[in-house]
């Protein structure tokens, strides 16, 4: 059984055009968000064996929240090619994961990560909003046996969703 969570990166702050797209940061709503839905899928059970992230700022600043809760002996790394990624890109990386990681998430960008979410699950899910996490579980041993339209969605949950679910 292997577990995919799919969450694109926070709010970004767009206030600031010193920044190029890659650099951008998280504004005050997403640097509040990202922890509070780190905790709520830790107070769901979820610990991530692998955390895999586009390596612009907004994403990999989300990313650093759920590693503090989620991630066993810190595994976070970062793959560039997720910065702006297709689907074919994420569908690509997926299949090409440790068989030794039964649980990862992914954290990366629309509208990849919407698109990914609808390849892999049997419901179709509009746009994923920012801090956005679909959980999606698949009855294979590897990850390259994975095909579209084969998992189970656990969740698609958002800051909005839980917050009256979370025990802060």
């Amino acid at each position: 059984m292997k577990t995919l969570l799919l969450a694109r990166h926070a709010k970004s702050d767009w206030g600031d055009k010193n920044f190029s797209d890659f650099d951008r940061p998280l504004n005050q709503t997403g640097e509040a968000n990202a922890p509070v839905m780190a905790l709520y899928l830790q107070q769901c059970g979820y610990l991530i064996h692998q955390i895999i992230s586009s390596d612009a700022a907004r994403a990999l600043a989300t990313a650093e929240e759920y590693k503090k809760l989620l991630a066993q002996d810190q595994n976070l790394i970062t793959h560039h090619d997720l910065y702006l990624a297709s689907v074919d890109t994420i569908i690509n990386i997926v299949a090409n994961l440790s068989p030794a990681h039964s649980t990862v998430m992914i954290v990366g960008h629309n509208p990849g990560m919407s698109d990914a979410l609808n390849f892999y699950c049997k419901e179709h899910f509009n746009d994923m909003s920012s801090c956005s996490v679909g959980i999606i579980q698949f009855e294979v041993s590897s990850w390259t046996d994975i095909i579209a339209g084969s998992g189970d969605v656990l969740g698609f949950e958002s800051p909005k969703t839980i917050k009256n679910r979370i025990d802060r």
